[in-house]
C-alpha cells in the first residue's frame, strides 16, 4: 500500500484532481512543503547540488532543498508579476544546479515558456510550486502541468484546502512511482508492506482531507472564475487612481485564482509613505489588507545567521566544496516588493461587486488623503 487507492476517499480525489487539471498521475501528500521535498527528492536532488529559487516566496521552498541536503540559490523576481525572473534563473546555472523550482506567486504563472527552453537546454528538472495558483491557467494549461512536477498545498488560507494536505502532480510515469514510494516510507507498488525499498518517510494524506477535498474541488471552477473577473475588476479600476498601481497578470495568463491581489504603492506619487501606514488605514475601513513578506527570503534568520545543522550541512559539506553567501544574492525587484507591496486576502476576491467596489473606494479615499496631506 503506498497510501492511497481508488475507493479511499483519498485516491477518489487523486483521481478528480488528476482529471480537474488533465494530468496523468497525482500523489496526495501531508502538505505543501513535503510535496516540494519528495519531489525534488524524485527528480533526483541531493547532497552537494543547487537549486534554483526566487528569493520572493515562502520559506517552505527553500527548506525542501535543504532536506535534500542542497543548496537553494536565490534569484529574483520580475517587477510586472512577482514571479521568478528567467534572466536570473538563466545566470545562476553551475554544473552542480540540479532543479530549478518557479514560485507561481499570488495565483500569478512565471514565463513557462522561458524557464522550460532555458532548464531543457541545460538538462534540469523543472519542480513547479504551484501552492498559490489552484485553478490559475497560462495558455490553455493549469498551473502544475508545465514542469516534470507541480507541488500543491491545501493549508488553510489557501483557494483549495483542507486545513492541511498538498499534493504532487505529474505526467512522468516513473517519476510519479518514485513520489508515492517516498510518501509512504519507501514502499513500492505491488510489494510487501514491510518492504522498503529506499529512504521515505510517512508524508501520506489522511482520509479526512481527502473526503474534504473532493466537496472543495466541486466549488473551484465556479470560484477561480468569480475571483478572475473581480481580480480584472479591482486592476482596471485601482490603476486609475493615483498613488496605487495593481501588479499585473502574467502574459499569456487565462485564469488567475488571485490567492493574493497585489497592489504597489506608487513611489514617483507617495515618495515617503509608510506602508504599515497605509495599510492600517485600509484596515480601518474593513479591508483586509496586509504586508505579504515584509523582507526577502535572504534576510531570514535561518539565512543570515547561518542556523544549520551543528555541522553547518549543507553548505560546508565537502559534495558542496563552494562557499555560500546569501548576502551576495543581487535581488532588488524583491527588495521593491518588500517595501512597496499591498496584499489584499483573496476572500475578497469571493464577495458580491458591491463589496469589492468598497476596496476600490477605499484605495480612493486613501490617494487623496494622502495627497492632500
Amino acid at each position: 500500500m503506498l497510501g492511497s487507492d481508488e475507493e479511499s476517499e483519498v485516491g477518489k480525489f487523486e483521481k478528480e484532481f488528476k482529471e480537474h487539471l488533465k494530468v496523468n498521475h497525482v500523489a496526495a501528500v501531508a502538505n505543501g512543503s513535503a510535496a516540494l521535498e519528495i519531489s525534488l527528492k524524485s527528480v533526483g536532488v541531493g547532497a552537494g547540488d543547487e537549486v534554483i529559487i526566487p528569493a520572493y516566496t515562502f520559506v517552505a521552498t527553500a527548506t525542501a532543498v535543504l532536506r535534500n541536503n542542497a543548496v537553494p540559490i536565490m534569484v529574483d523576481i520580475e517587477s510586472d508579476h512577482y514571479c521568478i525572473d528567467p534572466d536570473g534563473i538563466e545566470a545562476a546555472i553551475t554544473s552542480k544546479t540540479a532543479a530549478i523550482v518557479p514560485v507561481h506567486f499570488g495565483g500569478q504563472i512565471a514565463n513557462m515558456d522561458r524557464i522550460n527552453s532555458i532548464a531543457e537546454s541545460h538538462e534540469i528538472p523543472v519542480v513547479e510550486d504551484a501552492a498559490h495558483a489552484h485553478g490559475s491557467v497560462y495558455k490553455g494549461k493549469y498551473a502544475g502541468n508545465f514542469g516534470d512536477a507541480g507541488c500543491f498545498s491545501f493549508q488553510e488560507s489557501k483557494v483549495l484546502t483542507s486545513g492541511e494536505g498538498g499534493a504532487v502532480v505529474t505526467n512522468d510515469d516513473g517519476l510519479d512511482r518514485l513520489v508515492r514510494s517516498y510518501r509512504s516510507c519507501g514502499r513500492n507498488e505491488g510489494r510487501h508492506w514491510y518492504e522498503h525499498f529506499r529512504l521515505g518517510g510517512n508524508y501520506r494524506m489522511t482520509e479526512f482531507q481527502g473526503a474534504l477535498l473532493q466537496s472543495q474541488l466541486d466549488r473551484l471552477p465556479d470560484q477561480v472564475r468569480k475571483r478572475t473577473r473581480n481580480g480584472k475588476f479591482l486592476s482596471d479600476s485601482i490603476a486609475k487612481i493615483a498613488g496605487f498601481d495593481p501588479v499585473k497578470d502574467s502574459p499569456g495568463m487565462d485564469q488567475n485564482s488571485h490567492y493574493y491581489y497585489i497592489v504597489n504603492i506608487d513611489r514617483d506619487v507617495f515618495p515617503e509613505a509608510d506602508k504599515r501606514t497605509l495599510i492600517d488605514a485600509l484596515n480601518a475601513e474593513g479591508i483586509p489588507a496586509n504586508e505579504g513578506y515584509p523582507f526577502p527570503l535572504t534576510e531570514n534568520a535561518m539565512f543570515r545567521e547561518e542556523n544549520w545543522d551543528k555541522y553547518g550541512s549543507p553548505y560546508t559539506s565537502d559534495y558542496y566544496g563552494k562557499e555560500y553567501n546569501v548576502k551576495e544574492f543581487d535581488i532588488p525587484v524583491t527588495e521593491r516588493a518588500c517595501r512597496d507591496t499591498i496584499i489584499i486576502s483573496q476572500r475578497v476576491l469571493l464577495a458580491d461587486r458591491v463589496e469589492v467596489q468598497d476596496v476600490v473606494d477605499s484605495f480612493a479615499k486613501l490617494s487623496s488623503e494622502f495627497k492632500s496631506g
